[in-house]
């Protein structure tokens, strides 16, 4: 397995990326306020009420549901056991203690969720690890594609992505959230304008052996799609959105070919 470190900086980024930047601020400032809603009981919301009300959960937004119960025990235990904690009455506390939520949304706030998703995040550690491998690979392709095209990529293989996950698993209560069907979509990019720029990565073939190398950037970003890919089809449990992630990448491959094309 490859994490990559950096890039070599093969092409000398010249112009500010501005879009990046502001990418990597807002979901940092989503992130904040979600933490804050966690430890502040004087607002009447939680932060499970942000996270079900602005991710996609597919089942409401499908069927134009603004009023939904939800809760993580269809993650652990499947919509039967769900299904039963709702047929017996719980109290706020209980329901606190069970994290099931009932949620009222709006229209509005429904029709976005395949945008809002995409800035928000599942913890620290998701948070993170996205703007890690966003930034590796962010300013190449902001200072290629430019400003108002990238920040179009973007947003475009975000929805896009989100959207599909959503046909793919229409009855589902669990909330996509995370950037990284965009952040996929990046990357797809990189590959295809800078396929021979190298990646300075820790190679992990077994737990007990690191070693840093450089390789190139089809080997590295070639096996994180085959790797989704293949976990894709083995996994059982919806934690981890890999259609999403694939298609963010294809979209990307798409966008970064035909700019190739046009540019060369």
């Amino acid at each position: 397995m490859f994490f990559p470190l950096h890039d070599q900086n093969n092409e000398t980024v010249k112009r500010v990326p501005i879009i990046s930047y502001l990418i990597i601020g807002i979901c940092l400032v989503v992130h904040l306020y979600s933490a804050v809603l966690e430890v502040d009981d004087q607002t009447g919301k939680s932060s499970l009420h942000f996270l079900y009300q602005h991710g996609l959960v597919p089942s409401p937004f499908l069927a134009r549901q603004t009023k939904y119960i939800v809760g993580y025990y269809e993650l652990l235990y499947g919509k039967e056991k769900l299904a039963q904690i709702r047929a017996n009455p719980m109290n706020e506390e209980e329901k606190k203690v069970a994290e099931i939520v009932d949620v009222e949304n709006t229209p509005f706030w429904l029709t976005l969720m395949p945008l809002t998703c995409i800035f928000m995040h599942g913890g620290l550690l998701h948070l993170l690890s996205n703007i890690w491998f966003f930034w590796i690979f962010s300013d190449n392709v902001e200072e290629k594609m430019g400003t108002l095209f990238f920040g179009f990529l973007y947003l475009f293989s975000g929805i896009v992505s989100s959207l599909g996950h959503a046909i793919i698993k229409p009855d589902s209560l669990i909330p996509l959230v995370g950037a990284s069907g965009a952040i996929s979509a990046v990357m797809g990019a990189y590959l295809m304008i800078y396929p021979k720029n190298r990646i300075t990565t820790y190679f992990c073939p077994i737990w007990f052996f690191i070693r840093r190398i450089d390789v190139p950037a089809v080997v590295v970003l070639g096996m994180y799609l085959l790797l989704n890919f293949l976990s894709m089809s083995t996994s059982t449990h919806g934690g981890t959105a890999f259609d999403a992630h694939i298609s963010g990448f294809v979209i990307g491959a798409a966008f970064g070919f035909m700019f190739r094309r046009k540019k060369s």
